[in-house]
């Protein structure tokens, strides 16, 4: 009897409402206040988020090296109006992470490509995913000028200043899915270049020298690679831990000849990974130890780094072979390869486990962010249902 006397008197009360449109206008501009103040607060909370976003990246990097990301990323979008314009750049490297055969040299910078939104939010759902946040980035709609159903009739008949409100709110949590989208898009790169390296030259030189009398030809083969990632004794006695975090600091870069060496008639004697800071030798010419290539002849490879820019590496390379007393050497001479260093930079970044810990700490950014929009879109089916 009860429970009939409770249904009674809430059919009551909606049959009250629909039959009388004073009380029915009032509900519904309830609802719409309630859609209203959701909107407030996915600015607000979007402004919050994305500043500390940019807190987190300043922390895992440096001030400077996190100013300089942002203000790049702004400048891409400072003509885009919504969300769906934003985008960001990156380099294809597709073909430049293969050894090169013998006797080329990288000629051409990667192309930079565009990253759009609707790629953004693969490469950060991917990131998403791997963080197990359990999030459809899809549902925020980044790449798209529409909004769902209930939303969307809610901003078309919103006053002009809550929509432009709202696209405000939308574009800035989307720009922070380019921050995650690009810490992904580097991460999956350094997977690229992992196993091979980035190629910048394999080269060979040759020349006949006298020693003692005797003429001997003298045979330098240099296969000059960058690795973000080494084996575990790539570091050696003076660098146990392996690369350092770099942050754009080129002198820091890790660079891998991989060397041969022929006497006369002899067979080549491979000696590989020598591994080298271009800051260690960017001065002065550097000589690794000597090996032996016979019972009486020794080689050792020397290099210098004469300049390294974003863009460019021009490296000097030869041989010095003893033998009999006297040293002789065969050079590939200087040799000038542009590759986009500050971007590999970057990437080699990526295995440090402080910007993994900043990966993650981004998409649980985005995923508590995700949480007040799904509360707006929840008030906006109630004002649908109710209003619409």
């Amino acid at each position: 009897m009860l429970k009939w006397a409770r249904c009674t008197t809430s059919v009551a009360a909606i049959l009250a409402l629909m039959s009388n449109p004073v009380l029915a206008a009032e509900s519904c501009s309830a609802q719409s206040g309630d859609v209203a103040a959701g909107i407030s607060d996915f600015q607000s909370d979007a402004d919050k988020t994305s500043d500390q976003v940019e807190d987190d990246y300043a922390s895992a990097t440096s001030s400077s090296y996190a100013k300089d990301f942002f203000e790049k990323l702004d400048s891409y979008n400072s003509k885009a109006q919504d969300a769906a314009d934003l985008i960001n750049k990156t380099y294809d490297l597709t073909g430049y992470t293969s050894p090169l055969s013998e006797g080329n040299v990288q000629k051409h910078i990667p192309p930079q490509v565009t990253i759009t939104m609707s790629n953004a939010n693969e490469l950060a759902q991917a990131a998403l995913d791997e963080d197990n946040t359990k999030l459809d980035i899809a549902d925020m709609r980044c790449n798209q000028d529409t909004e769902d159903a209930a939303l969307g009739a809610f901003l078309d008949q919103a006053d002009s200043s809550t929509v432009s409100k709202y696209k405000s709110a939308k574009k800035t949590a989307c720009r922070i899915v380019h921050v995650l989208a690009s810490l992904q898009d580097k991460r999956e790169k350094l997977n690229e270049i992992r196993e091979n390296g980035y190629s910048l030259f394999y080269l060979h030189a040759k020349e006949k020298k006298s020693y003692d009398g005797h003429s001997r030809t003298i045979q330098l083969k240099v296969d000059l690679r960058l690795y973000p990632e080494y084996p575990d004794d790539a570091g050696g006695n003076d660098n146990p831990t392996g690369q350092p975090v770099l942050l754009g600091q080129l002198e820091k870069i890790n660079l891998s000849y991989n060397s041969y060496f022929k006497w006369s008639d002899n067979n080549w004697t491979e000696l590989n990974l020598f591994q080298k800071l271009v800051g260690d030798h960017e001065k002065s010419e550097f000589c690794w130890g000597k090996i032996k290539i016979t019972s009486s002849v020794k080689a050792k490879l020397c290099s210098q780094v004469e300049s390294i820019s974003d863009t460019q590496i021009k490296v000097k390379s030869r041989a010095k072979f003893d033998y009999s007393g006297e040293t002789h050497g065969v050079s590939l001479g200087s040799v000038t390869v542009p590759a986009p260093f500050g971007y590999l930079a970057d990437v080699s970044d990526m295995k440090e486990k402080k910007m993994q810990d900043l990966q993650s700490k981004v998409a649980d950014r985005i995923a508590s962010l995700f949480g007040g929009f799904e509360d707006l879109k929840d008030k906006a089916d109630e004002w649908k249902k109710s209003c619409s």
